[in-house]
């Protein structure tokens, strides 16, 4: 049995499966520069151990000089692949000892292709063998030695010196698990490379005759760094093991909140959902997806505003939000919403991107049904209220009605004598046309009321508007002996509001105030109706009553909708009139008059006109 046989070629195989692990390591994650050493160190071995077996059985020294010849080139990969797998994953070592080293090995190289037999001996004149492991193997008898030795005798030197550098390094840092590492890692390596080396030199100049072993000393340094390198691994499997632990927490708490989890690496286009963001984004559950495969199952009119938004979010990093439609494979269209986070590389191009997706067609439907039953309850309102004002447009339209009629009827008497008084009867031709667009007008604002839609804005004169709704309500307070003080000045300058559901909301605070007092049993019952400009660039108008008051447990409540104090009330008509506020950008509340007075406020506020903020702003600098 031949032993050297065997422990060369398993030097070689251990060598060569150490290269494939950490090579692959290396294609799996390209930033590995330390694995990709160690896996050219490894490699290098294997063919050391390869042509060194052939030195061990050559018959000639042809035979054993090109062998030599051919062994500085996994020699220099060797050497090169330790020394720099050291210095990128301890990163100890002085760069400048580094660069020397690499340097020499690439100038002993170089030379080495042009001699002959190699770089080493000038000649080499017989081969003897000796006793090695129980068998006999070849080693030089005679020799010359190369002319330029000292230079490989000089990295030689080098080599071992950078390693107690480092190894110094490390023990001088002191940092968490350097002096362990120097002592698994440098240490052994520096031992077998000091032997190995010095064998070799002696070997080389004649001091010995004995064989050039640099694989088995050079299998150790490799084994302490696998050593090393193999705590990384378990520390990665366990790594590998919480992290999957966490992620089916995380799956499980997403998918109990109905949401399911994504990744985007910007960098390869690669997309990881889970099972349940692809089935919410309507994408295939067994096979690859990218950005391109969710805008395609994107609504066609969502497209534009998501590739908007998606460009944003890689410029800008950090969390962004929106919604959109997608066309569900069963058919229709489905609202999702998605969350996530974008992480952007020092260089400012987005590294990964990442989020949850979740399925908000039920609740997407459900605020349409309340904006829809809002926008129901707010017309419901209004004919309602005009319902309580039915007695109050009769009046107004009974005056103009009745003038006409008196009118007509005088005008027959004129018709009828001779001759005709032309000028008096022009007169009250006149008197019925303005009877008649006085009709008109009130049919007009009662038909607005009636219509119901959407906000349109426009320039409001507030003095104008309050006068319209003190008008309506003016026969009804004086039916209930109520008092309207209207304290608005013309000169206020206008506001940027819907006319009629700004009208609304006045008139119902209008109206709940004079209900209000009609229910009490002060000796004054009076409306007050008061507007002034504040500082924010808004209108306040005020609405005081001299009625009882808000009860205190239900001063916060009075806004909620179908809370009323009234035993008709619907409850919702301060609650639309908040809403009606609010949508014009402005807020509405309430007080109870100062201690010792009686009565309530409402006051709400409504931005003024932009132009005429600005004008006021230029006219009047801070």
């Amino acid at each position: 049995m031949s032993y050297v046989t065997i422990l060369w070629s398993s030097c070689a195989a251990a060598a060569l499966l150490l290269a494939l692990l950490h090579g692959f390591a290396w294609v799996y994650d390209r930033r590995a520069y330390a694995n990709f050493a160690f896996a050219v160190a490894a490699f290098s071995l294997c063919g050391a151990a390869v042509l060194e077996l052939g030195m061990l059985r050559a018959h000639t020294p042809q035979d054993y000089g090109e062998a030599m010849w051919w062994l500085h080139l996994p020699l220099f990969g060797l050497i090169v692949g330790i020394a720099l797998f050291l210095r990128l994953y301890l990163r100890a070592g002085r760069w400048w000892l580094l660069a020397s080293l690499i340097a020499l090995r690439v100038v002993v190289l170089g030379m080495n292709f042009f001699s002959d037999p190699n770089f080493n001996f000038a000649q080499i004149d017989a081969l003897t063998q000796i006793p090695f492991l129980g068998e006999q193997v070849t080693v030089i008898a005679r020799a010359v030695t190369g002319e330029y030795q000292w230079l490989a005798t000089l990295a030689v030197v080098l080599f071992p010196l950078f390693i107690l550098d480092m190894g110094i390094t490390l023990v001088r840092r002191n940092a968490a698990g350097d002096r362990r590492v120097a002592a698994v890692i440098v240490a052994p390596v520096f031992a077998t490379v000091l032997i190995s080396s010095a064998l070799t030199q002696m070997v080389v100049w004649g001091i010995v005759e004995l064989p050039i072993l640099v694989v088995p000393p050079f299998l150790i340094a490799l084994t302490a760094m696998t050593i090393e390198l193999s705590r990384d691994v378990l520390h990665a499997s366990r790594l590998a093991q919480d992290l999957r632990e966490s992620q089916r927490r995380l799956d499980l708490a997403a998918s109990a909140a109905g949401a399911g989890l994504w990744a985007w690496d910007a960098a390869t286009g690669r997309v990881w959902a889970t099972e349940r963001a692809r089935t919410t984004l309507g994408l295939a559950v067994d096979r690859d997806i990218d950005v391109a495969d969710v805008l395609r199952s994107a609504h066609v009119d969502d497209v534009p505003e998501l590739k908007a938004a998606l460009k944003h979010a890689l410029e800008r990093g950090g969390e962004h939000a929106l919604q959109f439609r997608i066309l569900a494979p069963e058919g229709g269209t489905r609202w999702v919403g998605m969350r996530g986070t974008v992480d952007l590389h020092e260089n400012g191009k987005p590294a990964l991107v990442r989020g949850v997706v979740r399925d908000v067609t039920s609740q997407q439907r459900t605020e349409e049904e309340v904006k829809e039953l809002r926008q129901k309850l707010a017309h419901a309102g209004r004919v309602t209220m005009l319902g309580q004002l039915a007695s109050a447009i009769a009046h107004e339209l009974s005056q103009p009605l009745s003038a006409i009629q008196h009118n007509v009827e005088t005008a027959q008497i004129l018709l009828a004598r001779d001759p005709i008084d032309m000028s008096l009867l022009r007169e009250i031709v006149d008197d019925v046309l303005r009877d008649d667009r006085r009709a008109a007008d009130v049919l007009q604002r009662l038909r607005t009321w009636l219509k119901q839609g959407r906000i349109n804005m426009e320039v409001v004169r507030l003095h104008e508007l309050v006068q319209d709704v003190v008008t309506l309500v003016r026969s009804d307070a004086s039916t209930k002996h109520v008092a309207i003080d209207c304290k608005v000045p013309r000169t206020l300058p206008p506001v940027r509001a819907d006319r009629v559901h700004l009208s609304q909301v006045l008139l119902n605070l209008i109206i709940n105030a004079i209900e209000a007092v009609s229910s009490g049993a002060g000796p004054q019952r009076r409306v007050s109706i008061e507007a002034h400009v504040c500082s924010d660039g808004c209108c306040e108008v005020s609405v005081s009553d001299t009625g009882p008051g808000i009860p205190p447990d239900q001063l916060d409540r009075i806004f909620e909708p179908f809370v009323t104090a009234k035993s008709e009330g619907m409850g919702i008509g301060l609650s639309i009139s908040r809403t009606l506020v609010e949508a014009h950008g402005g807020r509405l509340w309430a007080e109870n008059a100062p201690l010792g007075m009686t009565g309530a406020t409402f006051h709400f506020t409504v931005p003024l006109e932009t132009e005429v903020v600005e004008s006021d702003e230029l006219a009047h600098p801070a």
